[in-house]
């Protein structure tokens, strides 16, 4: 058997409508399983949680990017533009497609080929601005609807 090869944190992105959220420092999906208790007479006193369905949510946190001509990617205007919308983004996690150790390529990067995606509202937008400190952006997205594994099996 192969040894296994870690997810570099630094691979695993967050796009949101086809960009990558510019200069991401961490990101973050969250699936729970709603429950209800089911337990009976006959469950000699032990709770017995039965699924209810599914809700999931979504997160970056990054440094607070310049608004400019550049269309590779979104900083924190188009952001705040999204969220007061209200209309809802697809967003994909996964390991962008041409992930590198380099710097970001001069397209941008690139939709990963598998992992996640779904349709999600941006319920928060902070920027956070400290004195002598990057300025700092966090986003975070609550999932509408299915999230669902790309490519499907």
């Amino acid at each position: 058997m192969a040894k296994r090869k870690a997810v570099k944190g630094k691979d695993l992105m967050i796009f949101v409508n086809e960009k990558a959220l510019a200069l991401a420092t961490s990101c973050n999906i969250d699936l729970t399983a709603n429950t209800e208790d089911a337990a009976s007479k006959d469950s000699g006193g032990w709770d017995d949680p039965e699924i209810t369905g599914w809700a999931w949510t979504a997160g970056s946190d990054s440094i607070c990017g310049a608004a400019d001509d550049s269309d590779v990617d979104l900083v924190y205007d188009d952001l705040m533009d999204l969220c007061m919308s209200g209309e809802p983004v697809t967003i994909k996690v996964g390991i962008a497609a041409n992930a590198t150790n380099n710097d970001v390529p001069t397209a941008g990067w690139t939709v990963p080929v598998k992992g996640y995606s779904g349709k999600a509202i941006i319920d928060s937008v902070k920027i956070t601005a400290a004195n002598k400190q990057n300025a700092t952006l966090t986003v975070s997205l609550k999932g509408k609807g299915a999230l669902e594994k790309f490519p499907k099996a």
